[in-house]
């Protein structure tokens, strides 16, 4: 237990500051097969909405093992995820609680005995341990797999929040770049904002791509992409025409055109 609380100073140290939470994820993996009697793999699994997603494997068999309960919908790790319980499966050949899951695992994989660890704290996260042979897993085992798992809930809390920074970055960087074309489109045009905005999702629809993607492409070519100049009337520019100057001779059915014809 000593070089077990040493290594997991390490990982601390690890993922202090912009540490690489991953990486340090995969290590608690590796240190359950180290130090846990009978735990031949290990992984952590997470369940977002439903679906369930391994956050770390040991190696690619506790991968195949999760992905079998993820696909399926059950198992001890999904159920151990969901709830606020652990689980321990003695052995797949006999095992009436997730039949499907022990049916695929016992004639797909090596895996006899599974020990799901609910994490506390996280949403809906457990370690999973996984054994070669039936029962594996005694009550000293379980012990320190409960050890491993106290101190992988703030690797996984960790590795939520830097998930939720990066989806609010890319937030933020999509609507920067939604603005901008929205800004060339309105200038180019003399049209008003929701204007703009209509040219642009009506271009995304066509084209089905993101609206951000194409946003980028107006911003960088300086072209509108998708609609033909029918079309980009009809999908939000048909009020132009008493916003442009008296006496212009524009019409509407450029608004398709280069921005930057030289």
């Amino acid at each position: 237990m000593a070089d077990l609380a040493a290594e997991f100073a390490q990982l601390a140290s690890a993922v202090h500051g912009d540490g690489d939470n991953a990486s340090a994820l995969q290590r608690v993996a590796e240190l359950t097969v180290k130090y846990v009697d009978g735990c031949n793999w290990a992984s952590i699994t997470e369940i977002h909405n439903g679906v369930g997603r391994s956050l770390c494997t040991s190696d690619p068999l506790a991968a195949q093992v999760d992905a079998i309960q993820h696909a399926l919908g059950e198992g001890p790790c999904m159920q151990s995820a969901a709830e606020d319980n652990n689980y321990l499966l003695f052995d797949v050949i006999d095992e009436p609680r997730w039949p499907n899951f022990a049916a695929q695992a016992a004639a797909d994989t090596p895996v006899r005995c599974v020990l799901a660890i609910r994490l506390l704290g996280g949403e809906s996260a457990a370690l999973n341990l996984y054994g070669a042979e039936p029962d594996a897993f005694d009550d000293e085992a379980v012990s320190d797999a409960s050890i491993l798992a106290a101190n992988a809930t703030g690797l996984v809390v960790l590795t939520a929040i830097e998930d939720e920074r990066q989806h609010l970055e890319l937030a933020l960087q999509s609507n920067r770049q939604i603005g901008m074309a929205m800004g060339v489109l309105m200038a180019h045009h003399k049209i008003t904002e929701q204007q703009a905005f209509n040219l642009l999702r009506a271009a995304s629809q066509r084209l089905h791509r993101k609206l951000r993607d194409v946003a980028f492409e107006i911003t960088e070519t300086g072209e509108l992409p998708g609609l033909t100049p029918a079309e980009a009337v009809e999908n939000g520019s048909a009020a132009v025409r008493p916003a442009r100057a008296a006496g212009s001779s524009d019409d509407l059915a450029d608004v398709s055109a280069p921005m930057n014809p030289a």
